[in-house]
């Protein structure tokens, strides 16, 4: 699993997104995620964000500096729970940050890698817009 943007990603084509997605920038976790069952792990969890909206999409992104590196098909977001918040917590101390108390009403998602031609037409494609302030952008939800 490639840690840093390619060339060929550098010069990535804008993905098409015309399905319900939420897009998840796991800039910080990325470089950390040793093995898929991680890179599930990272993008699955822990978000704030409205469920409601969330609920609407098939798809979420894991995304590495405005690249697609991964898509889940959702099967449904969560509340996180405890075994969640245990694994972020030793996570982040494990990576020298300490956020105890802030991961109150955060929320994952239960899903799986997406089928084959799913994963051809996104992953390794640009966002069309970029990340802003929140790690969560919707798509046609």
């Amino acid at each position: 699993m490639s840690r840093n943007l390619t060339d060929d990603e550098l010069r990535a084509p804008t993905a098409q997104i015309d399905e319900p997605v939420v897009a998840i920038n796991i800039n910080q976790q990325y470089p950390h995620a040793e093995n898929d069952d991680e890179l599930l792990k990272c993008t699955s969890g822990i978000w704030r964000l409205s469920r409601e909206r969330a609920s609407k999409a098939r798809y979420a992104f894991a995304v590495y500096h405005g690249v697609i590196k991964e898509v889940y098909e959702i099967e449904k977001w969560i509340p996180a729970g405890p075994a969640t918040l245990e694994y972020w917590r030793g996570r982040e101390r494990a990576q020298g940050n300490d956020f105890s108390g802030t991961h109150e009403g955060r929320s994952e998602f239960i899903g799986k890698v997406a089928s084959d031609a799913v994963r051809d037409k996104f992953v390794g494609r640009r966002l069309p817009v970029g990340h802003v302030r929140n790690p969560i952008l919707y798509f046609n939800c």
